[in-house]
């Protein structure tokens, strides 16, 4: 009876480890089949980043499928300053896929270095990126890069009604800004009060200054209470002579324009 009980028993456990053993092999065999490689994302990348990448992870391609430590190779890609985001997974039949997002450029900063919108300053992979037609150029103490960043999407937005757009820009040591459009229009302010001198100024030239914004060379921001206006030269020879042809007896320099803009309603906007 016992043998008859213990029978059913004893072929359920072979069965069991028969199970067992292929289950195991069949895991061998999916280890052994995973490619035993780093693949780089080529989305996003240009040629010469994807090969920057992939000589600075092809060290790690000898370790295992499970075994390669991907905290170790996110670092090592996010030491690259050009590197905003990196993503190191392990995909089936795949390998070890490494995927960046590059930080893009909307600036040169000074003339060795890039600049994305989040202030981030980095040095990019090909110097001829910095010679991109399209860039503004922005210069100042790398610590205050977020500082002049967020300065110039500032002042953008201020002078978008009127359809310029800041083309140079420079923050000096002495926390001057000197700001460039790209009409031409120079603009020096101060480090005090900067954003209500600069907004206000915006609004100055969308009214009481419209008629002769194209007569506007430069601004001098850096007064407690006002600023002062440089003229464009062909305003300045055209006013000199009128008042040279004007007749000696009625002669008069009403009409010459004044570069300092004091003791007017102008002056207190400021």
């Amino acid at each position: 009876m016992a043998s008859k009980w213990l029978s059913p028993k004893l072929w359920l456990y072979v069965g069991m480890l028969v199970m067992a053993m292929i289950l195991v092999l069949m895991g061998q065999k999916a280890y052994e089949a995973q490619p035993n490689q780093i693949v780089i994302n080529t989305d996003n990348l240009s040629i010469a980043e994807y090969e920057v990448l992939h000589a600075a992870t092809s060290t790690y391609a000898v370790n295992g499928f499970f075994t390669t430590p991907l905290p170790e190779i996110q670092r090592n890609v996010m030491g690259f300053d050009w590197v905003s985001q990196v993503n190191v997974a392990r995909k089936w039949h795949e390998g070890i896929v490494v995927t960046v997002l590059p930080r893009q450029a909307v600036a040169r900063f000074g003339s060795e270095q890039l600049i994305d919108s989040q202030g981030a300053v980095f040095k990019p992979v090909l110097a001829q990126d910095l010679l991109q037609p399209d860039l503004i150029m922005l210069q100042g103490d790398p610590g205050q890069s977020t500082l002049i960043m967020q300065q110039m999407q500032q002042i953008n937005q201020w002078f978008l009604p009127l359809g310029r757009s800041v083309k140079d820009m420079v923050l000096t040591p002495r926390m001057t800004w000197v700001i460039k459009f790209d009409n031409g229009l120079r603009v020096v302010v101060d480090n005090e009060r900067t954003s209500q001198k600069l907004m206000n100024l915006s609004q100055l030239l969308q009214s009481q200054l419209k008629d002769k914004r194209a007569d506007i060379a430069s601004v001098d921001l850096r007064y407690k209470n006002g600023f002062v206006i440089e003229w464009q030269p062909s305003v300045i020879q055209n006013s000199m002579a009128k008042s040279t042809d004007a007749p000696k007896s009625g002669a008069t320099n009403r009409d010459t324009p004044k570069s300092d803009v004091q003791n007017s309603s102008i002056q207190n906007d400021l």
